[in-house]
């Protein structure tokens, strides 16, 4: 699924969504290099957000009088890019660096090597933390990353499955969504477009199947169906349109019906 954008000089950036699909949304995958760190970087409407799967990440944030703030990143932390920022991507560790980027691409973006630049177009000076808003499934739990960003038109989840369970057989009527694994392997059934009849019953056995381990991926569409089963614990990073309540589930082993389910965000937190 996966496909080159760019070779630059700190690394590589390659797409996930795969070649061909447009969604309103993007995410890509930057690898740095160790001791290696991106130009600065403006977006004028755009929202952005970034995730570490492997390294520690280091972001450099220019301030209103051209000082640079810097904050580090683990495994699995990220934060928000809100229009107008000026940043920087860094690895200051002697590890290969991989992030990856979710947002929307409807404006100017422009890039320096210097900061001085690009500081007269700031119009913010801060990039907060992603949201960590916790939901509870019955086969292990989602992360909201960006549950606290307000105005995107996009999602981004982690999503963790434990061994031996599968989620819902689902489809959504507005909803598209690309899933990229970061740990584990799953069975993913994807590709066959759901029934017009809401009581039309299933056989999943007839329904296209592969297995996807770190650093693969796929994209489901709207009326798409499509089902992950954990052959171990599993974890991925999801993109997707914003419509996170349109689930229709058309087989699901804790019989929970559509939509969003009230009890799973009971104990959801920041």
């Amino acid at each position: 699924m996966t496909s080159t954008i760019a070779s630059r000089a700190y690394g590589q950036v390659n797409d996930l969504v795969g070649e061909g699909v447009h969604w309103p949304y993007l995410f890509v995958q930057h690898a740095i290099r160790p001791y290696h760190l991106s130009q600065f970087r403006w977006h004028a409407r755009d929202h952005r957000s970034f995730v570490v799967i492997q390294g520690q990440a280091e972001l450099g944030v220019v301030g209103e009088f051209g000082d640079i703030s810097t904050t580090r990143y683990d495994y699995l932390q990220g934060w928000h890019v809100r229009p107008g920022t000026v940043y920087q991507l860094s690895n200051a560790t002697d590890r290969p660096l991989v992030i990856v980027e979710a947002g929307t691409a409807t404006g100017e973006s422009r890039e320096s090597a210097q900061a001085i630049a690009l500081t007269e177009l700031a119009t913010t000076f801060e990039c907060p933390p992603v949201s960590y808003y916790t939901v509870h499934k019955p086969w292990g739990h989602e992360v909201w990353y960006a549950q606290n960003l307000d105005g995107a038109e996009y999602a981004m989840k982690q999503i963790h499955m434990t061994k031996g369970h599968q989620s819902s057989l689902q489809s959504h009527e507005r909803k598209a969504e690309t899933n990229y694994v970061i740990e584990g392997e799953a069975t993913v059934l994807n590709g066959t477009v759901a029934p017009a009849n809401p009581d039309a019953v299933i056989d999943q056995d007839q329904l296209p199947a592969s297995t996807h381990q770190p650093r693969t991926g796929w994209t489901s569409a709207p009326h798409i169906l499509h089902r992950v089963i954990a052959r171990s614990d599993y974890t991925s990073i999801e993109v997707s349109t914003p419509e996170l309540d349109d689930v229709i589930r058309w087989q699901d082993d804790s019989g929970r019906r559509n939509g969003r389910i009230e009890t799973e965000h009971s104990a959801g937190h920041e």
